[in-house]
């Protein structure tokens, strides 16, 4: 990534004089637009030829910058915004920085941050083990976004590395009045690499206002032979929040917002991932991965009753570099849904349960 760097002088006048400090600021960004093809886009199982955001990586613009306090200190800080970059609509509606809000300090003790933040889960498995860095189409982003929530707000995290182990702990205040507990949050993830190979996994806890819980466990490994790498990884998670149904839900291809959570009923997801990417060329990857849920006690909100159901989806994906910013790339996934995992996938009216898309995409990073 090229970094803009803006030099700032800060001054200070005192009665002994002016004392200055050094700040670093870059503007970053990724544009990443793809079109997509769905063979089952709407409640009548039609199919659709659309333009979407990109299929591995969300376009985003950001600002991050450091100071040098001395001492060996550094204050830093990260504010990132996401956006649809076939529209130009942000992301979240009524929030700029929706992705990054954070400030903290770094030294030889690790990093401490505040603000909104990425849960240490999710960079765990986007960073290092996810095979699709947790991919941005939602029909192969739903279950490590189910378990690692992906990003909270009020958050204080500490990042620290020990030799050969990398630690990472949050906690995201819930905010309501008469009780800590209510609306917070726990995250946490360990990293051990050792050459090649690295193992690594994570428990975050999620409460609702209700203190309804939502827990999720996961165990995650990789082997690097050079051209060739694996990943895999294995999930279990208890909600009875009612969002993981939101999270498993493809966000236009589903009723599961609307039907497939109720908060209070515990619902218990089993899932693995595995993949493997593939150096072909210096500018050739290709990339291949499966992922699998089998879900216990869904609850539909709509039909009023509680089942089992099983999902899965299978995703191959080619990317060709044109520059070290600049990439052009080519994806297909084809997804598949039994019994209750079927009013999650897509609505059961158009007597479909499987999806196949398609999408070519350019995507380019500053």
């Amino acid at each position: 990534m090229k970094k803009s760097s803006l030099l700032l002088i800060a001054a200070g006048l005192t009665s002994g004089g002016a004392a200055f400090a050094q700040t670093n600021v870059t503007i970053y960004g990724i544009v990443d637009t793809s079109i997509r093809y769905l063979s089952n886009d709407n409640a009548q199982g039609n199919s659709n030829f659309r333009m979407d955001n990109g299929a591995i990586a969300n376009s985003r613009i950001g600002f991050k910058g450091t100071e040098d306090l001395g001492g060996g200190l550094k204050a830093m800080f990260q504010l990132e915004n996401g956006f649809s970059s076939d529209t130009g609509a942000m992301s979240q509606t009524n929030t700029i920085f929706n992705r990054q809000s954070w400030v903290g300090l770094q030294g030889s003790f690790g990093k401490v941050r505040v603000g909104r933040q990425n849960t240490p889960l999710f960079d765990l498995l986007a960073d290092h083990f996810d095979p699709l860095t947790v991919g941005n189409y939602e029909t192969n982003s739903w279950l490590p976004a189910a378990a690692s929530r992906i990003r909270t707000s009020n958050m204080v995290r500490y990042d620290g590395d020990f030799g050969p182990v990398s630690a990472s702990v949050s906690y995201a205040f819930g905010e309501v009045a008469g009780s800590t507990r209510s609306g917070s949050q726990f995250s946490s993830a360990l990293r051990y690499t050792a050459g090649a190979f690295a193992i690594g996994g994570g428990f975050q806890q999620t409460n609702d206002n209700s203190q309804n819980k939502d827990t999720a466990y996961n165990l995650s490994a990789s082997y690097d032979f050079g051209a060739t790498k694996l990943f895999g990884g294995y999930f279990n998670i208890k909600d009875a929040t009612g969002m993981t149904a939101v999270y498993m839900a493809a966000n236009t291809w589903s009723i599961a917002g609307a039907n497939g959570g109720l908060a209070g009923t515990q619902r218990k997801d089993t899932g693995f991932f595995l993949g493997t990417s593939y150096k072909a060329t210096s500018a050739l990857t290709l990339t291949g991965a499966f992922y699998y849920d089998k879900s216990k006690n869904v609850a539909y909100t709509g039909l009023g009753n509680v089942g089992d159901g099983k999902r899965y989806a299978v995703v191959g994906w080619a990317e060709y570099a044109l520059s070290k910013r600049t990439q052009l790339y080519t994806t297909i996934d084809y997804n598949k849904a039994k019994d209750a995992a079927v009013y999650e996938l897509t609505n059961s009216a158009s007597g479909k349960n499987s999806l196949t898309t398609v999408g070519m995409g350019i995507r380019h990073i500053f």
